[in-house]
């Protein structure tokens, strides 16, 4: 059979596409239907449509635009592009002819280039109704010359997200407490306050201002008025400061301030003015009139401080060392040199300290001061640096007691510690001695170092009745929660208790008949008063005898 020569005709009936069976007047239907249902999906998602010719200005919205934002009938000014600009608020810092201007400034574009931009909009000019906050989202399509000729976008009312996002920044920079900004505020505020200072050459004085005795305030009269005076204290504070002044919450009952262009020569009158408007009228709350103090530490900017952190630091040092009383109620910083040295010096110093400690280079040992413990000899631990640990300035340090320093540079946690494994190893090895351990007040309220304690002795039979534990009058005897359930859990081990630095008095005695103590230290204090006259050896006799009548031993120091 011989193959058909197929025609141009049938060659063109063949790429033909198949009909649709629709006519033009059923396309233009569907595509009515189409849009229909654009329509109604779009203004059911909450957003309106929009096609902007950018070169006549002209914009054509979706039908559900005017009901969407609330716009009156008859309203024409959201159909150009100007025009619809105008409705948008001052509080604006964006705008769609902006963003897109600005992006097609940066770079030539040849196909759609998507944007998105946030703005205040007033529907309805003059009228007592809340704005909207607009996201506006879409994307813009360049001419032959790459400008922007039109854009194609969407808009959506975004008020209860940005509220949302407005309570999280509040969180986030205020105090609930007094509504004031918080420290995160303040750090950022004083970092521009330093730039701006430095820029201008001019001086700005930061303040930290601290309420006296809220501790008392708290407890006579409870936390609810605690919180009272420091919102009150904070407005009138507030209501003292310059325009572009700051007053933020600093921490517990402090407040923080930053006063821009205020020179040393203004400093000590701005610092009794805010101080006066705390202090001169007691604070209103609902437990009664509250009257309180305050003391300011200050230091200048961009004078004793570069970043927020040095001139926060610096503030804190004025204040540590302000006077309490009447006339000496504000402190401005001063950098000493000597102090400095001696702080640079004692960071070097506690870095030997810890590294003498975690490379296990500290000679420990035990000395009999003569004293006993349910009549076994009473050995105290001694610490120093081992022979190879070369100081920085050997006799600046290596002559002082271990312990003494630790405390000094603030590290007595980390000495307690390695000083309960160096007790705990010695209990392990069989013996009759006891032995001392002194804990400091820090370590005491340290759950690791009781949590050791406990694992410790547990590990050993008759460990906890050869150990004595030695704590401060101050701490043991105050009734505090943390002091009574120390002591209470140190009873239950078994082990005994030394109230050191004891001074006898019949306040003291009195207190410790509610104390499982076993050991009271006399302080050095009265040893001193008794060796200063022989007749008041008697003295010293009627403290063993009334101490002797609550079972307590009686320990002189050396």
């Amino acid at each position: 059979m011989q193959d058909r020569k197929v025609t141009t005709t049938e060659q063109s009936e063949e790429r033909r596409p198949p009909q649709s069976g629709l006519s033009a007047k059923g396309i233009s239907q569907a595509l009515a239907k189409l849009h229909e249902a654009a329509e109604t999906i779009v203004a059911a998602t909450g957003q309106a449509f929009y096609v902007w010719n950018i070169h006549s200005d002209r914009i054509e919205w979706s039908r559900n635009f005017s009901r969407l934002i609330g716009l009156p009938e008859g309203e024409t000014r959201h159909l150009k592009g100007r025009s619809f600009e105008s409705m948008l608020s001052s509080q604006s810092q964006q705008t769609r002819f902006g963003v897109i201007v600005s992006a097609a400034g940066t770079n030539r574009a040849d196909g759609p280039v998507p944007y998105q931009c946030i703005y205040l909009l007033h529907p309805v000019a003059g009228a007592d109704t809340s704005p909207l906050w607009i996201e506006d989202t879409g994307c813009w399509y360049p001419d032959e010359s790459g400008r922007p000729a039109h854009a194609e976008g969407s808009i959506r009312i975004i008020n209860d997200r940005r509220k949302q996002e407005e309570d999280l920044r509040r969180q986030s920079d205020f105090d609930d407490l007094t509504c004031l900004p918080n420290r995160r505020s303040l750090e950022k505020c004083l970092e521009t306050t330093i730039h701006d200072a430095e820029s201008r050459g001019t001086v700005s004085t930061f303040m930290i201002m601290s309420l006296d005795h809220m501790d008392i305030v708290n407890d006579v009269h409870g936390f609810e008025a605690g919180d009272e005076v420091l919102r009150q204290a904070g407005k009138r504070v507030a209501a003292r400061l310059r325009g572009d002044d700051v007053v933020c919450r600093f921490s517990g009952a402090k407040f923080g301030l930053i006063l821009r262009d205020c020179p040393p020569a203004e400093v000590f009158d701005a610092a009794t003015r805010l101080l006066k408007a705390v202090s001169t009228d007691p604070l209103e709350t609902g437990a009664g009139p509250i009257s309180v103090n305050a003391v300011i530490g200050a230091c200048f900017l961009p004078r004793h401080g570069n970043t927020p952190k040095e001139v926060i630091g610096n503030a804190y040092k004025a204040l540590r060392t302000v006077r309490g009383d009447v006339a000496h109620r504000v402190n401005v910083y001063s950098a000493d040199p000597m102090k400095l040295e001696e702080n640079r010096f004692k960071a070097r110093l506690s870095a030997q300290v810890l590294a003498a400690i975690e490379s296990d280079t500290v000679e420990t040992r035990f000395e009999n001061a003569g004293l006993t413990f349910r009549g076994a000899k009473l050995l105290e631990l001694r610490m120093d640096f081992a022979r190879e640990v070369q100081l920085e300035e050997t006799g600046t340090a290596s002559n002082r007691d271990f312990f003494d320093l630790s405390r000094e540079l603030g590290l007595t946690r980390h000495v307690d510690l390695r000083a309960l494994d160096a007790v705990l190893a010695r209990l392990e090895q069989p013996g009759s001695d006891a032995y001392l351990l002194n804990v400091s007040r820090d370590t005491i309220l340290d759950s690791d170092w009781m949590a050791k304690l406990a694992t410790g002795l547990a590990a050993t039979d008759d460990a906890a009745q050869r150990l004595v534990i030695g704590i401060t009058e101050a701490f043991a005897l105050s009734g505090k929660p943390e002091a009574v359930t120390f002591l209470k859990s140190v009873a239950s081990l078994g082990c005994g208790i030394r109230i050191n630095r004891f001074s006898a008095s019949p306040a003291a005695f009195n207190r410790l008949q509610s104390v499982p103590a076993d050991i009271v230290m006399l302080d050095r204090e009265v040893m001193q008063w008794v060796e200063s006259d022989p007749q008041n050896g008697n003295c010293l006799k009627h403290i063993e005898s009334v101490a002797a009548g609550m079972n307590l031993e009686v320990h002189r120091p050396a």
